[in-house]
């Protein structure tokens, strides 16, 4: 049994190892092309509260978007079936859609015209404790960084688990909540490292 539970685990690690991999290799470009996105969001603002405002609403985005792809990963483990590559991919667009924020007069909203709940609002009024509105803007840049390689690592998993549907039940037979955390987990370990490019890269 032991043996059995170590496969499993040095499997789901190499799952996530795999989806990793891409910005393993090249993090000063994947931060550089995120930085530049950010760098584009903050032009088309007017001043840095609306742009503060803005990159609260894209994290409360992604991390929507990434809580809703672990909820779809648990669901395909606990019925035992991973859908085609075709269903996969629309999917991902309709939690891309559900996910979705705006900012209307100063407030931000789910573009379906829900509220933000309790847990949203506690998560982005946390960054209101950083007075100083530069010093803000920087934690929050870095944690849309971030979330953004996290979503990605983890859309990665999804185009794995599509292509290796046997392999990928198997691995979360018995125990699919335990698997989708354990998948959530490397996924956040990796985006750490992928935070911040290597001085010595090239």
């Amino acid at each position: 049994m032991g043996n059995d539970s170590n496969n499993k685990n040095n499997l789901i690690a190499e799952l996530v190892e795999n989806g990793a991999r891409p910005v393993m290799s090249a993090k000063r470009h994947w931060y550089e092309s995120i930085f530049n996105t950010l760098k584009g969001k903050k032009e088309n603002t007017k001043s840095n509260e609306e742009y503060s405002l803005i990159l609260k609403a894209e994290i409360i985005y992604l991390k929507k978007l990434w809580n809703r792809e672990l909820d779809v990963i648990h669901e395909w483990g606990k019925n035992a079936r991973i859908p085609e590559v075709d269903e996969i991919n629309a999917i991902i667009q309709e939690i891309e859609e559900e996910s979705k924020t705006e900012v209307v007069n100063g407030k931000i909203l789910f573009k379906n015209g829900k509220n933000l709940d309790k847990n949203d609002l506690a998560f982005i009024e946390r960054y209101n404790i950083i007075t100083d509105l530069n010093e803000r803007i920087m934690a929050l840049q870095e944690d849309y960084i971030y979330v953004k390689i996290r979503d990605y690592i983890t859309l990665n998993v999804y185009q794995f688990i599509s292509h290796n549907q046997e392999l990928a039940i198997d691995l979360f037979k018995d125990n699919p909540k335990e698997t989708t955390q354990r998948i959530g987990d490397l996924a956040s370990n990796y985006a750490d490292i992928c935070m911040f490019p290597d001085m010595d890269e090239n």
